[in-house]
């Protein structure tokens, strides 16, 4: 799976301005507070795995201590992981069911493109 825009996910914790970009018509001396991380603000990543991290925690999974891009559930027994990098997810579990619901609650929070079987 493919989170559209990640970056744009994040909230920033910090007070952040931004010049206005040539072209758009403000007033001069104006600038920009930023609700929404952007890319190519450094924060954006973190920004972006804080609140994908707290989202699966609320669905119940756990991180891994060992690697931060690897989380873990069991539903009814079985072990259920999603492994990270960036942007993009791989779903492992022995029950296709339990991916779909996954998918489904992961897509409520976050636009999400299904890009099918891994290869």
């Amino acid at each position: 799976m493919d989170i559209k825009s990640a970056f744009l996910n994040g909230d920033l914790e910090n007070e952040i301005f931004m010049r206005i970009p040539p072209g758009v018509k403000t007033k001069e001396g104006q600038v920009w507070l930023l609700h929404k991380t952007l890319y190519g603000l450094k924060q954006a990543s973190r920004e972006w795995y804080l609140k994908l991290k707290g989202q699966l925690e609320k669905l119940g999974f756990k991180r891994s201590d060992v690697d931060y891009g690897v989380f873990t559930k069991i539903i009814n027994g079985k072990l259920f992981v999603i492994a990270i990098y960036v942007d993009d997810f791989l779903l492992f579990s022995s029950n296709i069911s339990h991916i779909r619901t996954v998918k489904e609650d992961l897509k409520r929070h976050f636009k999400i493109k299904d890009l099918g079987e891994a290869k």
